[in-house]
């Protein structure tokens, strides 16, 4: 369209008119957006209690609108600030307690990881990660220590129901906000462009979503990733269902964008065909075809010829004439999908079957005959007698397909023997290997049953609102990273902690070691909120902050899944249902994880320049290594810093280069080395100088450089 309006635009003989609509057509073009539009809304802000009050900062009134923004002009007194609101430059004196500094999502923050809490079952598996944070911030730390290298994106945001389930600048946003559908893409498109370059070239990601935001996530997506192959799963989370006045919703719905090579991954459930079902896959096929348009004796006149077969020993004895070969010879003329040979016919003395179907048509077989004897010979084809079989047939003949040909000369079916009479091969059970259809219906899947029950047994009075139920997920990602035992999954719609409950459960199944990053805000229910602001308790205080979601409900459940009981000893109750080999497992058995738990915080740009903040700053190069081994404190370090049990080094002063390389030679598990210098020469020097190869970065300018993206123009 717009190369059209470019071309007419050029046909117009009025020079000056033709300036004129040249200048409105690229108005309407700067406005117009082709493909999804919505309002790109203001960026966000991000209340940060943490950072100390200065002038210039933008800050907040605890007990005022959050969206009404002022600026520290100077401070007053020790207890006074100096203020002016943004919109008009009212100035007034504020109460510093009464103050919250906020970042909009336009201006550079510098964050860091203060570690709050882990638990540690195994020693020589990596660790989980839980970091309680706005998202946005995390994703840009993330960027800097995982860009390129996660396999598995799952989210589950906030569903925009109108029911005030989710914040914007700090506002809930409802149904009575007409701005509600552009505010949530806004939202989640800052998000996603982030997340997009965490991602690996043959990777997934997977959205959940409600009939809400369905059709516009749809289309955000395919503008986001237009190269991906992207399916929409429908899963059956609620069988009771649930009604607004129509009809019942039982269902919510997940879009997988796989990018590059990545394809779902055969199990032995298609998660849709009945639940009774075997968990085995049929090994013996009907030689018969009875389907499609190769199913026609005209397009494959080569496969439709006799068999004769011994009645006494079931056995195959010779193949005639093909149907092909009769037309050749001028034999059979005519409609060949009419055509029927002649009954009670006899090859060599011996009894014949055709391909007919059930309904007397002649269909063909699915091998030739020279492929079907050489199968015979390996035991690999099968006859059965029958009564009154299509077309007068007095026996069946069945046989095992490629696929399974292959297990069973490579062992995975094993051989039991032969069947004495007709020769064929007497086979072991096969699982099913079959990708999962786009409709999922299992009971595990209920949210009701499992989700809230799942939370209660783990949490004990804790409630959670749409707890998701852990077999959906851990189903989602074993059709993702089913075969990646070292699959990175990443979450930052954290919520309760479902995808780390799945990612144990999966790891257990098959002894994978599967690792999960995990980020949730520690929002604080509204009603709650508003008793505690009333009670002069607000974000940021502990007593505040105890109630959040990250605090009360995420890390708990982490905790205590990974431990098999609660912080007071009590074991938790309850089984998980049985894997695929059937085994019960207990949740108080717990899980040979590790996990720990960090508060996202920011630092000043000057303090971590100056190198004054590296104990601050050494959990992300923890995080950057692979989060290998128990986090050591940086207290007390000295020229260096190579904690015993994690596989990274960092050499703080370049006079101790020396004694550092020495170190890293005695050191062969170390994969990543930080060098702090101020210069490039100095920093290429010492790369030409180390004993091996290492994933190597220069501090602390790719800190600093890393979270310059921040920065409106890149929003």
């Amino acid at each position: 369209m717009a190369n059209t309006l470019d071309t007419l635009v050029g046909q117009i003989a009025d020079l000056a008119l033709r300036a004129q609509v040249a200048r409105e057509v690229g108005n309407l073009k700067a406005r117009k957006k082709f493909g999804l539009v919505f309002d790109p809304h203001l960026p966000e802000v991000a209340v940060l209690p943490s950072l100390p009050l200065k002038p210039g900062g933008r800050v907040v009134k605890r007990e005022g609108a959050a969206s009404e923004f002022f600026t520290v002009v100077a401070p007053v007194n020790g207890a006074g600030i100096r203020i002016a609101r943004e919109r008009d430059g009212q100035e007034e004196i504020a109460a510093a307690a009464n103050l919250v500094p906020v970042k909009k999502f336009g201006e550079p923050i510098y964050p860091a990881l203060v570690p709050v809490a882990s638990v540690v079952r195994d020693g020589a598996r990596p660790h989980h990660v839980l970091i309680n944070a706005d998202n946005f911030h995390a994703l840009q730390l993330l960027l800097y220590t995982h860009e390129g290298q996660v396999d598995v994106i799952y989210i589950d945001p906030p569903y925009n129901t109108g029911a005030r389930d989710w914040k914007y600048n700090n506002d809930y946003v409802d149904d009575a906000d007409p701005w509600r559908h552009s505010k949530w893409l806004s939202f989640l498109e800052r998000r996603l462009r982030l997340a997009q370059r965490l991602l690996k070239p043959n990777s997934v990601l997977v959205v959940t979503i409600d009939e809400h935001e369905v059709h516009h996530l749809g289309c955000l997506l395919a503008q986001m990733f237009p190269d991906a192959r992207r399916q929409m799963v429908t899963i059956v989370n609620n069988a009771a269902g649930v009604t607004q006045g129509g009809f019942y919703r039982v269902e919510e719905y997940a879009f997988f964008c796989f990018l590059g090579g990545a394809k779902p991954v055969p199990g032995c459930d298609d998660l849709l065909s009945d639940e009774n079902s075997t968990e085995t896959t049929p090994i013996w096929f009907s030689l018969i075809r009875y389907g499609g348009i190769n199913a026609l004796p005209s397009k494959r006149p080569g496969l439709v010829y006799p068999i004769a077969i011994d009645p006494k020993r079931h056995r195959i004895i010779a193949a005639g004439e093909t149907l092909k070969e009769l037309v050749e010879a001028g034999d059979v003329k005519g409609n060949l999908d009419a055509w029927k040979p002649p009954p009670n016919e006899k090859l060599h003395g011996f009894p014949v079957v055709w391909p007919f179907r059930g309904n007397g048509s002649l269909s063909t077989w699915q091998l030739n005959p020279t492929t079907l004897f050489d199968l015979a010979k390996e035991g690999l084809v099968r006859v059965r007698p029958q009564n009154d079989g299509p077309g007068g047939n007095q026996f069946s003949i069945s046989y095992v397909k490629s696929g399974n040909q292959e297990k069973i000369r490579s062992g995975e079916i094993k051989i039991l023997g032969h069947d004495a009479q007709n020769g064929a091969l007497l086979l072991g059970e096969a699982s099913r290997n079959v990708v999962p259809k786009t409709v999922w219906k299992r009971t595990r899947h209920d949210a009701g049953k499992w989700g809230s029950r799942t939370i209660r047994e783990v949490l004990g009075n804790v409630s959670f609102d749409y707890a998701k139920s852990p077999y959906a997920v851990l189903d989602t990602l074993a059709v993702l990273v089913g075969d990646r035992p070292n699959a990175l999954v990443l979450d930052f719609f954290g919520g309760s902690g479902t995808t780390y409950h799945a990612i144990c459960l999966l790891n257990v199944e098959d002894g994978g070691q599967r690792q999960c990053i995990l980020v949730t805000n520690n929002e604080v229910e509204e009603k709650l909120a508003k008793e505690l602001n009333e009670k002069g308790v607000f974000p940021g205080q502990p007593k505040f902050e105890e109630h959040g979601i990250c605090e009360s409900v995420t890390w708990p459940r982490c905790k205590f899944v990974t431990n098999g009981r609660r912080d007071d000893g009590t074991p938790l109750p309850g089984e998980y249902p049985p894997n695929p080999e059937g085994t019960v497992r207990e949740l108080k058995d717990g899980f040979r994880e590790n996990v720990d738990y960090f508060r996202l915080t920011f630092l000043d740009r000057d303090a971590v320049a100056y190198g004054d903040d590296f104990e601050a700053i050494a959990p992300i190069l923890w995080l950057m290594a692979g989060a290998k081994g128990e986090l050591e404190t940086a207290r007390g370090y000295g020229k260096w810093f190579m904690p015993k049990q994690s596989p990274f080094g960092v050499l703080i002063q370049e006079t101790a280069f020396a004694p550092f390389v020495r170190e890293l030679e005695s050191r062969p598990d170390v994969t990543h080395v930080f060098l702090v210098t101020d210069s490039d020469q100095s920093y290429r020097e010492m790369l030409a100088k180390l004993p091996r190869t290492f994933t190597t970065r220069m501090l602390y300018k790719s800190y600093l450089e890393n979270f310059r993206i921040n920065t409106k123009g890149n929003l």
